[in-house]
This record gives C-alpha cells, sequence and structure tokens, in this order.
C-alpha cells in the first residue's frame, strides 16, 4: 500500500467535516514540499531503527529526533509484547478505500492495551491528541487488522522538535 488512500487518516479531519471534499480534490496534483520530504525521511530512518537497522544520519537535528522516537517507543515494549512499525491497514471492509500506515502499534497482552504511536516530525505546529482523527483512523486500522481484543486503546503522539505543554510525549 505504497499509494495514499484519497480518504486517509492524514486528511481525516478534512473530508470528516466536508466529505464533498473528495470529490472536489479528484484530478489535483498533490505537491510535495521540503517539509514533507524531511518528514517521509525521519519516517524512514524511524522505522529502520526500530527495525534493528541502525540509523545513519547526516542531519543531527533529525538524528536526535528520530532516536527520541525510537527510544520512546522500545521504552514501551515489554517481553511478550507485539510491535509493529510501519503497520499498513486496510479497512475496506469498513469503507472501500480507508487503508493507511501506523507509525507504531504495540499490543501488550498482559495488561490487555493497545498503544497506537504517531511520529511527528514537523517542527512549530503543536499536535493534540485528544479528539485527533488521524491517531483514531490508526487506532481503528489496528484493531479491526490485527485481531487484538484491547481492554484500553491509548493513543500517543510524539513530536521531539515541538514544544508542547505538555511535553514531547503527549498521550491519551
Amino acid at each position: 500500500m505504497t499509494a495514499h488512500s484519497k480518504i486517509g487518516a492524514s486528511s481525516m479531519y478534512r473530508w470528516s467535516m466536508c466529505p464533498g471534499s473528495v470529490k472536489a480534490s479528484e484530478g489535483i496534483e498533490s505537491r510535495s514540499s521540503k517539509y514533507a520530504e524531511e518528514g517521509t525521511k525521519a519516517h524512514d530512518m524511524a522505522a529502520d531503527f526500530l527495525e534493528g537497522k541502525g540509523v545513519a544520519a547526516d542531519d543531527e537535528v533529525m538524528h536526535e529526533a528520530v532516536l527520541e522516537y525510537g527510544y520512546f517507543v522500545r521504552d514501551h515494549v515489554d517481553p511478550g509484547d507485539t510491535l509493529l512499525v510501519e503497520h499498513q491497514f486496510d479497512l475496506t471492509k469498513i469503507h472501500a478505500g480507508c487503508f493507511g500506515t501506523a507509525d507504531a502499534v504495540i499490543w501488550k497482552p498482559a495488561t490487555k492495551r493497545l498503544m497506537v504511536i504517531d511520529f511527528k516530525y514537523g517542527a512549530g505546529i503543536q499536535v493534540e491528541v485528544t479528539d485527533n482523527p488521524q491517531l483514531m483512523y490508526y487506532a481503528l486500522g489496528a484493531l479491526v487488522t490485527c485481531g487484538f481484543s484491547p481492554m484500553t486503546v491509548e493513543m500517543v503522539i510524539v513530536q521531539p522538535r515541538c514544544a508542547h505543554p505538555d511535553g514531547r510525549f503527549v498521550r491519551r
């Protein structure tokens, strides 16, 4: 699933409030930016780190942010837990065209807790975890496709480069 869903997690804030925006945006070319490219590079490095491939970075700021995210995730994986990195899911049984990729999902069977962790590399824009449509979409993806039966779902945003009143690890 390398394509982006027209009704994906990152645009859920828009299409959930204005369903017509999906049709209206058809045929409009999606443009990247240097910030999006940096974010993609940071996410790729973070996945490599969590998969045990190490981190090679020519950018010290990116290196530190990736390690902070990576250590946060690894520190929450206990023996017996399941860690899914860049977890791809397909929700077409709920609605055609719904699919995506969650940065990290941790299943903790001992406590029946599912953690869904989103890495935000960007600086300057605080991302809230409460009522966050993107995280809820990722959590639904994990719930529907993994077969876990959690009692609790915890959603976490890790944004090492952005000062947030609740800290760099925001949880709900």
